[in-house]
């Protein structure tokens, strides 16, 4: 569905430049959830973000199988044609960064829609159904996010996200500031809206915890370079990469 061909990033120019991203190449297949793990700094946000179009890459390109020839970058790979926009969609690491403080969560729910010129009342009958469909009472739609626990505005910001039918989701380090009963929960309900939109998943964290069971194949980033990808199974029980092992070890306290 998706190939990341030779990306990387710098930031900043001369002699002040720093690599964030170098030479990833990945791919990612309909209908799977993809881990990319990392400790801290490792450059998985910033790979996140040139995937969705956040950031544009130094070199490198974003080919997106589902549309032939729909490829965006810059440098010697880039052209001006994107991915549709609503075929991507990304939940961040914080709700309250995310979510309208000043809005009440039915219409930051329905906001994509409206943005799509859907009648906020049409707009307004699908919110209420995802808020279902993401467990979530149909109270909280004229509450506003302050109202709401943190497993709650994570749902929120999962329900907006699927507003628009994403091919492809971008789960960046959502579970990182919930207790582990509530990311228990987060994680099977991405897994059964993933089997039931038929999408693809791309989910960042540094919990190698959070992972098995709950991805298909993984990749692990350190100082911006993937060192290790392979099936979850496989990495876990039978890691190639000193790092990767390091930090299977510091996760499992083994």
């Amino acid at each position: 569905m998706l190939n990341i061909v030779q990306i990387s990033k710098e930031f900043g120019r001369g002699d002040q430049a720093q690599t964030a991203v170098q030479n990833v190449s990945l791919t990612l297949q309909k209908n799977e959830i993809f881990a990319l793990v990392g400790e801290s700094g490792s450059g998985k946000s910033t790979l996140a973000e040139i995937v969705i179009g956040l950031q544009q890459p130094t070199s490198g390109s974003i080919v997106w199988q589902e549309e032939a020839g729909l490829n965006w970058g810059k440098g010697r790979s880039r052209t001006r044609k994107r991915m549709s926009p609503w075929k991507v969609q990304m939940i961040f690491q914080n709700p309250d960064r995310s979510l309208n403080p000043y809005w009440k969560v039915k219409d930051i729910v329905s906001e994509p829609l409206v943005l799509q010129q859907v009648s906020r009342a049409e707009a307004g009958i699908m919110a209420a159904e995802l808020l279902e469909r993401v467990k979530l009472p149909l109270s909280l739609m004229e509450k506003s996010p302050s109202e709401c626990s943190g497993g709650q505005k994570q749902r929120i910001a999962i329900a907006r996200a699927l507003m628009m039918a994403p091919s492809l989701l971008i789960a960046d380090e959502i579970t990182s500031a919930l207790d582990p009963s509530t990311e228990e929960e987060i994680l099977n309900l991405l897994r059964s809206l993933k089997d039931e939109h038929q999408m693809a998943i791309l989910y960042i964290t540094h919990r190698l915890e959070s992972i098995s069971g709950f991805a298909d194949r993984m990749a692990v980033m350190k100082a911006g370079t993937i060192v290790e990808e392979g099936t979850v199974e496989r990495v876990l029980s039978n890691s190639q990469n000193t790092y990767t092992r390091d930090l299977i070890k510091a996760c499992f306290y083994v």
